[in-house]
């Protein structure tokens, strides 16, 4: 051992380890004496990193960002008051500003409500007062006067996307909203005065302080509630709408806004469509050709966000939501086996081609071919009945359905022509031979509210009559 001591002795005292040591010793102490640099130094390349990530998104690891309808970087969003600063497409700058200017000025829109630093560094007013009309995400998606570059972005109706409907109007997210006015009273609009929107201060009380969402309700953008603006995609509704096993999808629950990091696209994967939420669901005929949503003859769901489950993250059998458009609490609804005939409880359905005495209105197709039924139940998605943000109907019902375009109803009772596009039903008797006669109605009346024997339920409890719808 003392042998070994002595030689690691020599080792200390060698040359060349006692250069070595030196060398270490002189870096260490030029690094002290440099350490204020190397920090501010270490800072200017972060801020250069931050700054690339804002003004070079295509440059930089913007994650799912780039594969959003906003983030594409061949036809995202490119507001035209930045042109002159060669701002690529997709660019954030375009829907955010540093400081409230970019080059020493305020882009368009500076003026009024407009004018200065907003939140979110969002390049307009989050909302304004008259807020059924005016938020941010209406700058763009509108008919007229909108800043993404080329003008108008389309975003027609869910019957025209999805079931084919012929009629572009409405043509845009802001007219959708406007068949109603900020108080909730009708508007005309797309040539109806009966039509409906989900009321965007109500969809905002309800986001407020809910599901991570601030607690300020003018802090809170009401159509976050559904999407997800770095996520969404663009409008799913078209052929070849699953890429590498993802569905092409617009839409984010609510309910997972909780954590923003996992706040993901709903419906993309296939755990998240109709076909998974249920056995039991039947796409409807889509107008002029193939099944809904996307022309094809894919009937299963499994080309369809599973809309059930997003819908009802609001509209479920618990959650008391007041409307001040019907000025009364919504009908709360039970998608369960204990709930609506349209959900998964299974139907009262008579032998053959004729309903029993519990159910007017056998089916039709494709849900009943012949006197043959392909499920022993069958589960709508709210999307097959209703517009998710508005229509020139009541109730956000849709002009098309099952196929059949019925345009605008006139809002007086007259809906039995509107479920005649899923039921054999006839009003009033005597019936066409192979329909089932419905009890004899005021075409004054009102089939749903203010007394209507069909709306939907909550399963607790719910009278026959009012399961059915």
């Amino acid at each position: 051992m003392k042998k070994d001591l002595k030689n690691n002795r020599g080792l200390i005292h060698n040359f060349e380890f006692l250069s070595l040591r030196y060398t270490l010793h002189a870096l260490c102490s030029m690094l002290s004496a440099h350490v204020s640099k190397l920090l501010v130094l270490s800072s200017v390349l972060l801020a250069l990193l931050i700054l690339c990530w804002i003004f070079l998104p295509n440059r930089a690891n913007s994650g799912p960002y780039l594969d959003s309808a906003h983030g594409d970087t061949a036809d995202g969003v490119n507001r035209s008051s930045l042109s002159s600063f060669n701002y690529s497409i997709g660019n954030c700058a375009h829907c955010h500003e540093q400081h409230a200017s970019i080059g020493g000025s305020e882009p368009s829109p500076n003026t009024g409500e407009d004018l200065g630093p907003d939140i979110y560094l969002l390049f307009g007013r989050l909302s304004f007062p008259l807020i059924q009309n005016n938020v941010f995400c209406f700058l763009c998606h509108v008919e007229i006067d909108s800043y993404q570059s080329g003008g108008q972005v389309l975003n027609y109706s869910y019957s025209h996307q999805a079931g084919g409907d012929s009629v572009t109007c409405p043509d845009s997210i802001k007219e959708a909203f406007h068949f109603i006015n900020n108080d909730g009273t009708p508007l005309n609009n797309c040539s109806s005065n009966v039509g409906s929107s989900h009321r965007l201060q109500d969809i905002r009380g309800l986001l407020s302080g809910n599901w991570g969402f601030s607690s300020t309700g003018q802090n809170v953008d009401p159509c976050s509630g559904c999407h997800n603006p770095h996520r969404a995609q663009k409008d799913p509704h078209t052929s070849g709408r699953i890429i590498s096993g993802k569905l092409l999808s617009a839409v984010s629950r609510p309910s997972q806004h909780t954590d923003l990091t996992t706040w993901e696209l709903w419906g993309d994967d296939a755990s998240e469509r109709m076909n998974a939420y249920t056995p039991y669901y039947w796409a409807p005929k889509r107008a002029l050709s193939g099944y809904e949503p996307d022309t094809t003859s894919t009937q299963d769901g499994s080309n369809l966000v599973d809309y059930v489950s997003l819908c009802t993250d609001c509209h479920n059998k618990t959650r008391v939501i007041y409307s001040n458009v019907l000025d009364r609490d919504l009908y709360r609804i039970n998608w369960g086996a204990d709930g609506d005939f349209h959900g998964t409880r299974p139907r009262n359905d008579g032998p053959g081609d004729r309903s029993g005495d519990d159910e007017w209105g056998d089916l039709l197709q494709p849900y009943k071919v012949g006197s043959a039924y392909t499920y022993s139940n069958y589960v709508l998605s709210c999307t097959d009945c209703h517009e998710p943000h508005g229509s020139p109907n009541e109730f956000l019902l849709r002009k098309t359905i099952n196929g059949v375009q019925e345009g605008v109803i006139n809002g007086e009772g007259q809906w039995y022509n509107w479920c005649q596009d899923c039921h054999l039903v006839y009003w009033n008797p005597p019936a066409p031979p192979g329909y089932s006669v419905h009890p004899p109605m005021d075409t004054d009346s009102d089939c749903f509210s203010g007394g209507g024997c069909h709306r939907h339920c909550d399963g607790t409890p719910c009278t026959l009559e009012g399961t059915l719808m």
